[in-house]
């Protein structure tokens, strides 16, 4: 009876804990993410940004039961301008997760669309938004990428139809002003101008500094002046209208370059436009004696996206570092580091084929040596140029204007493994046989002739190439001092590349070994 009263209570308890376990796997945690979320707006209200981000990591685990979470995280990232590849991880989190609460997963497409048209992927931003509904935010968008293209046409179609869907919007008058003060009108553009003329005084409400965009687009002198002054007589900025209020002389051509010098930073647009604003030589001269001195940071947009891809940081007129972001995902493409305002050290991101290298100049753009990873590719001496940029004037000429800024070549050549090589009198790079061993490589014409290899500065191989091929190898196994083994390689067993020919380790044809220096093969083994 105790036995079976004892089988019963043990039966009972594995039940017991068996729905408990049931039950355990069935809390919804998305409450807990839900508390990372609302302390991650709490610290947003707040202003803490930082904050925000560092909580939303913390709560990484729920990350598979809230889309909010991630959809939050990637907001704060975008906020914080993080690298945009980390923005649009946590929206592909958000979606394959797909359990909403605050947000939805329309806001993850506009926000994935946002983050694509900062790195110029248009094609893919518009997929992102066709599906959606047309709202403001995404016809914004969709006309944006328009603007960006430079299809005025689908912009101008667009617009006509929008601007009456959202006419209290100000976005979509200050996109319009911003994109169109530099063209050509069409037919529709004088209407639009004037309906968005006649709108200005109620949108303003909502964007006191609509106003000034429009400036461009009123026919009237002294009102344009008048909005100007009235701007300024405010204690607002001067630099966002500091073309405009010297091209109706609402401000005097020293005071222009004054503002421009006292900036820590500025964009060569406005500065080249300033330039060309100028009418006298005693500005020029004041120009050039401003700028000779100038610290700072000197930024270009050159797609006029809003976004500096090229940041050129100066100190006393001389360049200290400069920085290019190619698709603008908050990673640097191009970082070099100047001395006496020229370029000695270069880091080279891997993109477009290119690999991960530091490229260090003798006489920029003669290159001194290379390194990719632990290999160093050493050219034969001024036989290797490597030139992203060009070192101009800013504006005007030289000496008239000695600050010089780097004008960017449009078509990179690439550091790939081929072309390094190919210019390479010497590599270095690590041993096989022996730990810590260097091998060094000399090459002529991209092809190797020699290769040594070291280890605390004891030679332990000596490998013969012959047309570019490996042909005998020499190599002290037992690090006696004596080159005691022999590997031969078969000719014509690779082509004639100089990538294919440094990979041989691993295609010797035999290997024999005289262990005691007698004279005698103790060791013969012939590779099939």
């Amino acid at each position: 009876m105790r036995s079976r009263s004892l089988f019963l209570g043990i039966i009972m308890m594995v039940v017991s804990m068996s729905q408990a376990a049931s039950l355990f796997a069935q809390v919804d945690e998305t409450p807990l993410a839900q508390l990372y979320v609302e302390g991650a707006l709490k610290a947003i209200t707040a202003g803490r940004w930082q904050d925000a981000e560092s909580l939303l990591k913390q709560g990484a685990d729920f990350s598979n039961v809230s889309s909010d979470l991630s959809y939050l995280l990637a907001l704060v990232r975008f906020q914080l301008e993080q690298p945009v590849g980390s923005v649009l991880e946590a929206l592909r989190q958000a979606k394959m997760t797909d359990r909403w609460q605050r947000y939805t997963a329309e806001a993850a497409s506009v926000l994935e669309a946002q983050a694509l048209i900062q790195m110029r992927q248009f094609d893919q931003a518009l997929q992102s938004l066709q599906p959606l509904f047309p709202s403001a935010d995404v016809r914004f968008l969709q006309l944006k990428i328009f603007a960006l293209q430079n299809y005025q046409g689908q912009f101008s179609r667009l617009f006509s139809q929008v601007v009456n869907t959202y006419p209290l919007d100000p976005r979509f008058a200050e996109l319009y002003f911003s994109y169109m003060k530099d063209k050509v009108p069409g037919s529709q553009d004088p209407q639009l101008v004037s309906l968005l003329l006649q709108r200005l005084p109620a949108l303003q409400k909502t964007d006191p500094q609509l106003s000034l965009l429009a400036v461009p687009f009123i026919q009237d002198i002294s009102e344009r002046r008048r909005i100007i002054e009235a701007y300024l007589a405010q204690g607002n900025d001067l630099l966002p209208i500091l073309s405009e209020a010297l091209n109706l002389g609402v401000i005097d051509e020293p005071t222009a370059i004054n503002a421009l010098a006292d900036r820590q930073r500025i964009s060569v647009e406005l500065l080249r436009k300033v330039w060309t604003q100028l009418r006298t030589d005693a500005s020029h001269r004041l120009f050039s004696e401003k700028f000779a001195t100038y610290s700072g940071r000197i930024t270009e947009d050159s797609d006029k996206d809003g976004i500096s891809e090229v940041i050129v940081e100066y100190q006393h007129g001389r360049i200290l570092t400069y920085q290019f972001d190619a698709n603008q995902d908050k990673i640097d493409e191009i970082r070099v580091l100047f001395d006496q305002s020229l370029p000695q050290q270069g880091f080279i991101a891997p993109y477009e084929g290119s690999l991960d290298v530091q490229v260090y100049w003798d006489q920029y753009p003669l290159v001194e040596h290379c390194t990719a990873g632990a290999v160093t590719y050493i050219p034969a001496p001024a036989s290797f140029s490597y030139a992203p940029f060009k070192l101009k004037p800013i504006v005007g000429t030289y000496p008239e204007i000695t600050l010089l800024f780097p004008e960017r070549e449009q078509l990179l050549p690439r550091l790939t493994e081929r072309s390094l090589v190919s210019f390479a009198a010497k590599i270095i790079r690590p041993g096989t046989l022996a730990k810590d061993s260097l091998e060094t490589i000399e090459l002529k014409n991209g092809l190797p002739l020699r290769s040594t290899e070291t280890v605390k500065g004891r030679l332990i191989s000596i490998l013969e190439f012959t047309l570019g091929q490996p042909d005998l190898q020499r190599i002290d196994m037992d690090l006696d001092g004596r080159l005691e083994t022999i590997r031969r390689f078969r000719l014509g067993t690779v082509q004639l590349d100089p990538v294919d020919a440094l990979a041989y380790q691993q295609r010797y044809d035999s290997i024999e070994s005289d262990w005691d220096g007698d004279g005698v093969f103790e060791y013969k083994d012939t590779l099939r």
